[in-house]
């Protein structure tokens, strides 16, 4: 009985290292320079008009590549993927966050400085929020300068 019980515990133990290794990763020094600077990156900010092109074609391009939601519409100011997921206060207690989605609303509006974007990033559970906020600054930052800040770190 005793050596079932220490086995069985073994076992556990071994299986939480296993998981507990493969959801998480060591970013390299530049990984962690890049992700901070697009964390500084605000999420609505403003671009020079000869560069409101290339930008635009950014936002579209990120959306396509990272969101793992389709799109929904895209027009000249508006690129937004399926409806925003929603979700419940309070996040069910076997809910994975392996499961959620990240849906996109990216925005353009003219601004006497140049052109004016606004990027949001929601998931579709509570437990996806800090995901989403990082997501929505790499967008942000990719948007305007043109950089990917760590592909690692977008979260699909």
């Amino acid at each position: 009985m005793r050596s079932t019980f220490t086995r069985a515990a073994a076992g556990l133990i071994l299986a939480f290292a296993v998981i507990s290794c493969a959801s998480s990763f060591e970013l390299s020094a530049e990984e962690q320079a890049s992700l901070a600077r697009a964390m500084d990156t605000p999420l609505a900010f403003v671009v020079p008009r000869e560069r409101s092109i290339e930008s635009w074609d950014r936002a579209q391009e990120y959306v396509n590549r990272y969101s793992s939601a389709q799109l929904r519409n895209v027009t000249d100011s508006l690129v937004v993927t399926y409806d925003s997921p929603t979700y419940q206060q309070v996040p069910s207690p076997v809910e994975s966050g392996s499961g959620i989605r990240f849906g996109y609303s990216i925005s353009r509006s003219r601004d006497p400085e140049g052109i004016r974007y606004s990027v949001q990033c929601t998931p579709s559970s509570k437990l996806g929020e800090k995901d989403a906020d990082q997501n929505a600054h790499i967008a942000a930052y990719y948007i305007k300068t043109g950089t990917i800040a760590c592909t690692r770190c977008i979260v699909r």
